[in-house]
């Protein structure tokens, strides 16, 4: 069935250059993405209504996405992306699902940023306050445990606290670095992650997901249509989003710098 429906992606693709000829990057890009299996959605029963101007057939009650919409769909999250780190913005990054997990884990550590990779806990966006108390009680804890501020304790007292410190690490250890609310939530396999969306549209935090085609892309500010269940889709995503905010980074490095400049020359002159 694979070559059934890779030989549909390819006669679709070819039928959209009648309308619009792809350039030589955006056939590279297809292809790369078909070889990863990116056009696989799921069974056609379980298609959401919203997804259907995403997918160019069906092949055996399984959908296939249309990938020429998925590479137009992920520039513009990528660029939406970038703008807001380039203005100073931070990324919170959801990944649940056990083929996002290691790499939002991975992606998220590298750029120093917080994440979730367990079961989002309501109220994470809004109700910041208290979630950020919690935090900073875990990193006390932490901090005591590693300094051996809790031989202080009895030991059924260290017995009780070493439990809860295992408790709050599995769900918080990844919120470390969220010092601030983010600007731009990026979530992985967004069917699996509604209530993360539900929050961040609840406080008006920029949202891009994923969506496969049993998911709503209206909940979402940016969804990039794909076959957000396989590992090397999910490492391939990951990858595109990394370089996004490094050249965000890097333009929001460069403009800190040039205006350090103008104000030494204004302070000096």
């Amino acid at each position: 069935m694979d070559q059934v429906i890779e030989d549909s992606v390819e006669a679709s693709a070819g039928e959209e250059t009648q309308v619009r000829k792809l350039d030589a990057a955006e056939e590279a890009r297809i292809k790369s993405l078909m070889e990863l299996g990116a056009f696989y959605g799921l069974s056609k029963s379980r298609t959401n209504p919203k997804m259907k101007p995403n997918i160019i057939t069906s092949k055996s009650g399984v959908e296939v996405i249309d990938l020429e919409k998925t590479i137009s769909a992920l520039d513009k999250a990528t660029e939406a992306l970038k703008n807001k780190i380039k203005n100073g913005g931070a990324v919170l990054f959801v990944g649940t699902t056990p083929s996002a997990k290691v790499a939002v884990k991975t992606i998220a550590e590298e750029l120093r940023m917080p994440y979730v990779t367990e079961r989002w806990l309501g109220g994470t966006l809004t109700n910041f306050r208290v979630i950020s108390q919690r935090i900073s009680q875990l990193k006390k804890i932490k901090e005591d445990k590693e300094t051996g501020n809790l031989e202080k304790y009895t030991k059924k007292e260290r017995t009780q606290i070493l439990k809860e410190l295992e408790k709050m690490d599995k769900f918080f250890h990844g919120l470390f670095y969220m010092e601030r609310m983010p600007s731009v939530m990026v979530v992985f396999d967004l069917r699996n992650n509604t209530l993360a969306a539900s929050e961040a549209k609840k406080v008006g935090i920029m949202s891009i997901a994923t969506v496969n085609t049993n998911a709503n892309p209206d909940l979402v500010d940016y969804s990039v249509p794909i076959n957000d269940k396989a590992l090397s889709v999910v490492d391939y995503l990951a990858n595109e989003f990394s370089r996004a905010i490094k050249e965000g980074q890097k333009e929001y490095e460069s403009s800190a710098a040039a205006k350090a400049e103008d104000n030494k020359i204004k302070t000096n002159g």
